[in-house]
């Protein structure tokens, strides 16, 4: 993003111009996505496995994992937007250690619009929660600002009590999916489950790996009584070649 030292209104309108002209994740001037981006992190022409979400060639419907039996469970249905590499990976990666949520503004429209066309119509968006510890450190939950998001393009509400996490868990980086799913057993919990009884909800987070957080969530959710689970994360994983059965 350009430096731009704000000295007054006029600063201001060409702040948001510079926004609403260039690509959040490469900086082009055409934005909000430019359409290189487009082609290269959000790939139109894939399809997204409907058990875990990872991007898959169009007409696949579930990736090898997932045929195979292990995906995540307890989702109803998963999405991921883009693929997770290059500068859309370095756009995440930003957005959650260098402390920057205020740039996810700038690909809300774009996320909330290509949701919508993936999902059913839900009842409520609920966010990944961080433990407390984890919280302090970084100083906001990205899920949260993803679901505040989607409530502020879409009108979904955000059900208070939905989800927390009960224990801290270690990092998730390089544990395999059984390792992850150990790590996080028993790591969420509902405490007011009146605001999931029988509703329809977007389960949402920013990258999606193996699925086992999102699983672990729904899993959650589903106890308590929500009806359906969708899980919805900017990035995930890509699969090209789909083998025979």
């Amino acid at each position: 993003m350009k430096n731009l030292r704000s000295s007054g209104p006029a600063d201001l309108i060409r702040l948001v111009w510079y926004w609403e002209r260039a690509c959040a994740v490469c900086g082009a001037e055409e934005g909000p996505l430019c359409r290189n981006c487009l082609e290269e992190y959000f790939c139109p022409e894939l399809g997204r496995c409907h058990g875990c979400g990872k991007l898959v060639p169009a007409g696949a419907g579930l990736c090898r994992d997932c045929r195979a039996g292990r995906g995540p469970v307890g989702l109803d249905g998963c999405r991921a937007w883009g693929h997770y590499a290059g500068l859309w990976k370095n756009f995440i990666w930003e957005v959650k250690f260098k402390a920057e949520p205020w740039r996810l503004e700038e690909i809300a429209g774009s996320f909330s619009a290509w949701a919508c066309r993936q999902l059913p119509p839900a009842d409520g968006v609920v966010p990944v929660p961080l433990h407390s510890e984890r919280l302090a450190a970084r100083g906001f939950n990205q899920a949260e600002v993803i679901a505040s998001l989607l409530h502020w393009e879409l009108g979904l509400p955000i059900p208070a009590g939905a989800l927390i996490r009960t224990q801290p868990t270690a990092s998730q980086v390089g544990l395999s999916r059984q390792e992850r799913l150990r790590n996080l057993a028993q790591a969420f919990a509902v405490p007011e489950a009146a605001a999931v009884r029988g509703r329809d909800l977007w389960l949402v987070d920013d990258v999606t790996t193996t699925g086992a957080t999102l699983q672990a969530c729904a899993l959650a959710l589903k106890q308590a009584g929500a009806r359906f689970v969708y899980g919805l994360c900017l990035a995930g994983g890509k699969e090209l070649v789909q083998e025979e059965d």
